[in-house]
């Protein structure tokens, strides 16, 4: 065989592998992003809160800031940040509760991370009664945060 054909052989062969891995890396769109959207209820009287979670039109979990409950349903120590997951779609619940005008200082938070759906996680921390604090619901993919909703008022 002569040069010039297996140059041109060598040519041809290394552009059909390229424009096949052109057309593998394009022809399989990325998967589109899940579509997050949280509801927070009025808070309560008592400074209590409900956010719910849907991920693609469907109730994907739940944030909940249970101001001085007084049910062992929640906690009897104090104020309780819950957070649950409810489905089994690799991603997870995470809230955290910040003092208000202070800079967002972190005050406490939860996270359904590393558990198998459906899961609860409860946190409680007894604060100053009145202190007024902001609940941020998240949803994260293993490490990678998918959606974050706005602060919520809450207080405690």
């Amino acid at each position: 065989m002569s040069k010039t054909r297996r140059r041109t052989m060598t040519t041809l062969a290394a552009a059909i592998i390229m424009s096949a891995a052109g057309v593998v890396s394009t022809a399989s769109p990325a998967a589109a992003a899940p579509k997050v959207s949280f509801q927070g209820l009025a808070k309560e009287a008592d400074g209590s809160r409900y956010i719910a979670i849907n991920i693609d039109g469907a109730r994907a979990g739940f944030v909940l800031w249970a101001a001085d409950p007084d049910s062992s349903e929640w906690s009897s120590k104090g104020d309780t940040l819950v957070v649950a997951d409810r489905r089994t779609d690799g991603m997870s619940t995470y809230a955290q509760v910040v003092q208000a005008g202070s800079g967002s200082a972190y005050y406490l938070s939860a996270s359904t991370s590393g558990l198998k759906a459906p899961a609860t996680v409860r946190k409680t921390k007894n604060a100053p009664e009145e202190k007024e604090l902001l609940v941020r619901p998240c949803v994260y993919k293993g490490s990678a945060m998918v959606a974050c909703g706005p602060y919520y008022s809450i207080h405690a």
